[in-house]
Order: structure tokens, then C-alpha cells, then sequence
């Protein structure tokens, strides 16, 4: 299976650099040094800590349904970054604690997968096996937080 993994978009994150704002609800983002690896919700890179400066906001992803989905805290590099665009599971993220969250209609959670050492493509599969399942995000392990939307590619 073929998947399609979407970062936080880049008119999103350009908008955070200009405006200094978090999107939907403009509360001020905050900048400071690289202190932990993240990654970046925009490149998928994980950051340089104590070299690299990057930006804390309130992001919420988007549902298909218009369900309202939670809002939480996510880091982008303060500095221009292309968005990750593409096909498979970036490399870059193959070293971190994650954890899949299968999302069904109505953007219910059904299912949760947190497998140290399941290499992803396998956690993936075993989720979209259902039918039910629509979409994933893959959130930091430890942290809860929102990475990314994994989506069956067509």
C-alpha cells in the first residue's frame, strides 16, 4: 500500500513566520532556540537543538467532515522550510518515539499504535487494514503532540 504523508501546509507555516500568530487563533507564537529534536510540523526534519531557532503555535489539522478536531502545540522552523510533499514514510522521522492514531468518519479515533522498533510502514498497514479507518495522524510518542496526516495514496 502506498501512503501520502501532509505536513503542516506551507501557506500555514509561511503565515506563522510573517504574522508571528497562530492560524484560527492569532494568539502570539512564540520563538526560541532548538531545545529538543521536535521535528519541524512543516519539513519533517528534526531540528539541531541549540542551533536552530523555531516557532511555537497552536496549530488544529483538518478534518474531511468538518468535525472539529483538538488543537495542540506544534513546532516549525522559525526560518523558511519546504513543506514535506511526498510518497512513503520520511526517513527523518524513523528515529523518533511515534504513535499512529487511526481517524474514522466524524473524526473518531479507533485505533492507537505505538511500536518501538515496528518499523512504520508496518503500524500503517495494520491500521488502514480496516475499513473504518479514513485517515491517521501520527503524533510524538511522548509528547501526544500532532506531526502529521498519513492518508491512503489513490
Amino acid at each position: 500500500m502506498r501512503y501520502l504523508v501532509r505536513s503542516v501546509p506551507q501557506e500555514v507555516a509561511d503565515e506563522v513566520r510573517r504574522t508571528r500568530r497562530a492560524p484560527d487563533y492569532g494568539h502570539p507564537a512564540h520563538l526560541e532556540l532548538a531545545s529538543g529534536t521536535g521535528p519541524c510540523r512543516c519539513c519533517l526534519r528534526p531540528f539541531a537543538p541549540g542551533r536552530e531557532q523555531r516557532l511555537l503555535f497552536t496549530f488544529r489539522p483538518r478534518a474531511d467532515d468538518g468535525s472539529l478536531m483538538a488543537p495542540g502545540p506544534v513546532f516549525i522552523h522559525a526560518d523558511h522550510c519546504d513543506a514535506y510533499a511526498g510518497e512513503g514514510f520520511p526517513d527523518a522521522l524513523r528515529d523518533l518515539p511515534l504513535a499512529f492514531e487511526a481517524r474514522s468518519s466524524g473524526s473518531r479515533v479507533t485505533a492507537l499504535l505505538a511500536g518501538a522498533g515496528v518499523p512504520a510502514e508496518t503500524q500503517m498497514s495494520t491500521l488502514f487494514a480496516s475499513d473504518q479507518v479514513r485517515w491517521l495522524h501520527l503524533r510524538h510518542a511522548e509528547a501526544g503532540c500532532f506531526i502529521a496526516r498519513i492518508e491512503r495514496a489513490a
